[in-house]
Parts: C-alpha cells; sequence; structure tokens
C-alpha cells in the first residue's frame, strides 16, 4: 500500500494533521463530485475518517474546513491548473508542511494589540474581522522561531516545544 500524503490544516483555530488529504481530493473530483453537491461535506468527512479520528465536537468545523479545502482544489482542477500547491521549502529534508511548528492564537486572549504581526517576518498572521490576529499561513513560520509569542504580551500566542524538532533532526522520520 503507498504511503499518504500528510497535510496540516487549522481546523477551528487549532493545527490538524491529516493523513490522505490530497488523495481524497482527487478522487472526490475524478467521481466529479462538486463542492455545491449536498452530500459533498458528508463524502468528506467519511474520506477522512477511514485514517484519522475527528472528535465529535468538531465535526462541524472539520466539514466546513475540508469543503472549503475542496473548493479551492476543485476549482484550480476545473480550471486545468492542477492541485493547488505552495512550496513551503523543506526543513532537515521534510517538506515543510509536515513539520508541526507553527503558532496557534487564543482569540480568548489576544488583544488585537499587533505586536506579532510588527514581529513576523513571514506574514504567518492576519486580522480577523474583530480586530484580533488568527494564523492565516502556519508553513510560512520559521521552524525554531519564536518571536511572535515573546512579543505577545497577553501570552495569546502558543508555540510547541523546541524538543519536538528533535525528531525531524538529521532526516529522521517522526512516529505517527
Amino acid at each position: 500500500m503507498p504511503e499518504l500524503s500528510y497535510r496540516m490544516l487549522h481546523i477551528a483555530g487549532a493545527p490538524a494533521g491529516l493523513l490522505g488529504l490530497n488523495e481524497l481530493l482527487e478522487e472526490l473530483f475524478s467521481r466529479g463530485c462538486l463542492p455545491e453537491d449536498p452530500n459533498t461535506g458528508e463524502k468528506l468527512v467519511k474520506g477522512i475518517r477511514q485514517h484519522n479520528f475527528i472528535p465529535k465536537p468538531a465535526l462541524t468545523a472539520y466539514r466546513t474546513t475540508l469543503l472549503d479545502e475542496y473548493r479551492r482544489f476543485f476549482q484550480a482542477r476545473a480550471g486545468g491548473d492542477g492541485a493547488p500547491t505552495r512550496d513551503y521549502g523543506t526543513w532537515e529534508g521534510h517538506p515543510r508542511e509536515q513539520i508541526p511548528w507553527f503558532p496557534t492564537v487564543s482569540a480568548a486572549l489576544c488583544n488585537g494589540c499587533g505586536q506579532c504581526l510588527e514581529v513576523c517576518p513571514k506574514d504567518v498572521f492576519r486580522r480577523t474581522g474583530d480586530g484580533k490576529v488568527a494564523v492565516q499561513e502556519p508553513f510560512l513560520c520559521i521552524v525554531g522561531c519564536c518571536f511572535c509569542k515573546s512579543a505577545c504580551d497577553p501570552g495569546a500566542i502558543l508555540m510547541p516545544q523546541k524538543e519536538m524538532l528533535d525528531a525531524f533532526r538529521h532526516g529522521q522520520r517522526p512516529a505517527r
């Protein structure tokens, strides 16, 4: 059995690593499944559940995020552009999207000061409609950097422990 793709998405403000998402999107597209079909959300959830756990309280958020992802994928493929991809590069020999190093912003703690926007050199963050800050491009975050966390006076930004990166160093592959 071929190895499944691995992608991280932000679902309801939290990172979620998903196995087989690329294959599922391609399968639904090849079967002619339209994003606006009423059953597409359920097909996405069912397909993702084959290789991933979805907590019941997060089911609606997963469905919404997966549908958004499929819409982008569908539009790019229908336009003849192929699967939409962005090259985030590699780190220690691993595709950047496989390294779970990026900030998570607590909406409850964020006061909208924007210090993270000022110190981040990679446009990881964006302003939300309510003036707070959210993560927009998690994989643009420089692996090992935590300037944004240091600049956040209310402590709304969380980063992974740097020790987590040891599993990825020198071409090692972390256990899943």
